[in-house]
């Protein structure tokens, strides 16, 4: 395999976009004038893969990825009640307050750097809010499939810790089944999350081991990644790529001429927020690159 092909950027001009009508989910009219709000509609959803209104039959999923939706909320919006199920969902919170409530009787809010998890299994209804006056709020939603249907909901959080994903990849998500992880969550599959925040002129490395694959997400700032087969790209806020074993890489913070006005930077000057699920081998991603 040529290391073009264990490495391919996925830019964030080819990701689905959507800004859906607010009463869709059961907000008030947009305050497009509210100079709070950091966008004219209330959310603003980038889909890495066929979701909702973007249908792409050549990006459906990457392995057991299903879904990675990039969701900005603006104050006291959010999702009402819907049902998922038969799937692991994990939510990674990257700015403001996210306030999560469920049909298993789970009501929190969790803050940057924490990330909770929810079996849907045989069904479960939540809603999802942001419920602050002023901030914006922005999260990761990864649904990963599981390795069986029906299970019994579940959920959980960890809080996060700034300390254990500074210059270091935090190991947020792993294997129920694997006796060796040491994730602050568990799910029901073959699948990893970890996260880093690289100061800048430092650099974090990753293995993909062979058989393995994983999805790699600029979350803030930028970086300059470099693998062990020669390829070398820049990933900016929002652009993705995919990795396939084996593959080492290294993580670098790259300068960036400016950033989105959308949120405020909240990883520090010079530094990148990166995030990543890591897994078995069990596809190919994108064919339309």
């Amino acid at each position: 395999m040529s290391s073009k092909s264990l490495f391919r950027k996925i830019a964030n001009s080819k990701l689905g976009v959507s800004e859906p009508n607010p009463a869709w989910f059961g907000n008030p009219a947009n305050e497009s004038r509210n100079p709070l709000w950091t966008l004219k509609n209330w959310l603003k959803s980038r889909f890495h893969f066929s979701f909702a209104e973007y249908s792409n039959p050549h990006n459906i999923d990457f392995g057991v990825l299903r879904v990675m939706n990039d969701d900005l909320v603006q104050p006291n919006r959010g999702f009402g009640e819907h049902p998922h199920r038969d799937a692991e969902i994990c939510t990674y919170v990257v700015q403001g307050h996210l306030t999560h409530q469920d049909s298993m009787g789970t009501a929190e809010t969790l803050h940057r750097g924490a990330v909770q998890f929810m079996t849907a299994g045989r069904g479960v209804s939540h809603s999802e809010h942001n419920l602050h006056q002023s901030d914006p709020l922005r999260f990761i939603q990864i649904w990963i499939t599981t390795r069986t249907r029906g299970l019994k909901p579940n959920y959980g959080s960890f809080v996060g810790d700034e300390a254990g994903r500074r210059n270091q990849w935090q190991h947020l998500v792993g294997d129920v089944n694997d006796s060796k992880s040491s994730s602050a969550i568990q799910i029901n599959q073959d699948a990893n999350i970890h996260v880093t925040e690289i100061d800048a002129g430092e650099t974090v490395t990753f293995t993909v081991a062979e058989g393995r694959q994983a999805y790699l997400l600029c979350v803030e700032g930028a970086g300059m990644v470099r693998g062990d087969h020669g390829s070398e790209e820049v990933l900016v806020r929002h652009d993705a790529a995919e990795v396939y074993g084996p593959n080492t890489f290294t993580i670098t913070p790259a300068e960036l001429s400016a950033e989105s006005t959308e949120t405020a930077a909240t990883a520090g000057a010079g530094a990148a927020h990166f995030l990543l699920v890591e897994m078995k081998h069990t596809g190919r991603g994108r064919s339309d690159l």
